[in-house]
């Protein structure tokens, strides 16, 4: 199952309640984490048609979560999302095997635009 289901990986509080009123009230199945250390086992029990992923958490940073996401074979489009928006965040990012990068703070219509080409 995929589609209207997404997996976040955001440790701040007013982000996650942004995130999940957004796109709930868009019909879309949000499962959330505070940390990528368990982004694999997470997305394979989940099963998410997007994942969304902050750069700095705790435990393992989202460059990191990604890059074993793609390691491990799973190909849900990755949209990381950053304060860290300096270009070489964006090209380590996409180096790693994320599919987009979005600057905090962000307008969660213009993140639902970029999301919309990329869930499956």
């Amino acid at each position: 199952m995929s589609g209207k289901r997404i997996l976040i990986f955001e440790d701040s509080p007013s982000i996650q309640f942004l995130l999940r009123s957004f796109f709930e009230k868009r019909g879309y199945k949000i499962r959330l984490e505070e940390s990528g250390v368990d982004a694999v086992a997470a997305a394979k029990d989940f099963e998410p048609g997007l994942i969304l992923m902050d750069i700095i958490m705790p435990g393992k940073s989202g460059i990191e979560a990604c890059h074993d996401l793609r390691e491990q074979g799973i190909t849900t489009p990755i949209v990381l999302l950053s304060s860290k928006s300096h270009d070489d965040d964006q090209e380590r990012g996409l180096a790693a095997g994320a599919n987009a990068f979005v600057a905090k703070p962000f307008n969660p219509k213009k993140l639902e635009e970029i999301i919309a080409p990329l869930i499956r």
